[in-house]
């Protein structure tokens, strides 16, 4: 940027950065320096700073995200398209966050956000994607229905990639397809979540994982390596399997089942954050305190993990970030359909008080 020059400062510096986005140096997506570090580069003040990326948001090629910063904005060939997202789930759980997430992005790209849900449930899934392929859409951010059960609606699948509209898959993928995903490293994070129990003495370590989802499984086969690596020999019976219908019974049966096992465990890993308080309210019921006694973990981080007087510990779930990533790069394969991201967020552990090391759990009636 020329500091010579008589053109004025937000004007030139305005220039200069539209420079660096026409020559690639600031791609679409891509991060701006902050409003300080501007300044302190270009020895301007802040009001200038601020005056010149006023000018670059209104002419739209750049795009702010509260809390998160500026960022370059994606070529005006995305703007008035249509991007579907398809969630098991829209207004429970982590999704809204996920949701929002992928609408600040897609939002700021000028894309109309077109919005189904499936319920987990493979006829929905199927019926969304038919009624996908008869509109106009520029892409599809998807989340695989039942992802450890066979995969009935393939051909719509191919059908997309026939008629060349580019899918990203969110949480979990389908195998034979090899599409383009993003997920968080579900194995790793039950291996995480039962290393840290074994590390507070943990030895009979309960494990319920979802079985119908390919995320159960992995975290399952998480939770099946920390055992062994640290030579606990893995019990069948201290190891329970639910369905997407079961979920409002089978964690209490569950929970009330191995209580009554000699020995019983002393902790569980949970699926995730609404199991976690099914086994919790079981626990409840039968005297077993909470960690004093008895030890629990989950998965997502969810606002039910404060939910309850006993906070829960578990792997954090990235949901909004996670959302404006999957964005992202679904505008990028948009803009280049051989583009085919596999992106993959490494789980983080969130301790609270749900977890104490293991002074024993005598055996209830």
């Amino acid at each position: 940027m020329d500091q010579n020059s008589i053109t004025p400062k937000y004007y030139r510096l305005k220039e200069y950065l539209k420079e660096q986005m026409k020559r690639g140096a600031i791609a679409p997506g891509n991060q701006l320096p902050s409003e300080n570090m501007l300044a302190d580069q270009f020895k301007i003040s802040r009001h200038t700073v601020r005056k010149a990326l006023d000018d670059l948001e209104h002419e739209g090629l750049i795009y702010r995200e509260q809390g998160r910063g500026t960022f370059c904005a994606y070529p005006a060939a995305a703007k008035g398209q249509t991007v579907a997202v398809v969630t098991t789930y829209i207004s429970e759980y982590i999704f809204p966050a996920v949701i929002r997430g992928i609408e600040e992005v897609l939002s700021a790209a000028g894309c109309l956000l077109l919005l189904a849900s499936t319920g987990n449930a493979k006829s929905k899934e199927a019926t969304c994607l038919e009624n996908l392929l008869q509109q106009k859409i520029a892409g599809l951010i998807i989340e695989p229905t039942q992802s450890a059960r066979e995969n009935e609606n393939l051909a719509y699948y191919r059908e997309l990639e026939n008629r060349g509209i580019p899918y990203l898959m969110l949480h979990a993928y389908y195998p034979e397809l090899d599409p383009a995903y993003i997920i968080q490293d579900d194995e790793k994070g039950g291996y995480l979540v039962t290393q840290h129990l074994i590390r507070l003495g943990h030895r009979r370590i309960a494990g319920l994982f979802k079985a119908d989802d390919l995320q159960g499984v992995k975290r399952r086969a998480g939770y099946l390596k920390a055992l062994q690596e640290h030579g606990i020999e893995p019990v069948p019976a201290l190891i329970g399997a639910y369905e997407t219908e079961e979920l409002y019974s089978y964690p209490d049966q569950f929970a009330r089942k191995i209580l009554k096992e000699t020995p019983p465990p002393t902790a569980m890993v949970c699926y995730n954050d609404q199991v976690a308080l099914f086994v919790l309210e079981a626990l409840r019921e039968k005297g077993v305190k909470v960690p004093e006694e008895f030890s629990l973990i989950s998965f997502d981080d969810s606002s039910l993990a404060v939910a309850s007087e006993v906070k829960l510990s578990g792997i954090k779930h990235p949901k909004v970030t996670m959302g404006r990533q999957a964005a992202r790069l679904i505008l990028d394969m948009i803009k280049d359909k051989t583009y085919k991201p596999r992106f993959v967020f490494q789980p983080e552990l969130i301790l609270r008080a749900s977890c104490g090391k293991n002074h024993g759990l005598k055996r209830r009636k």
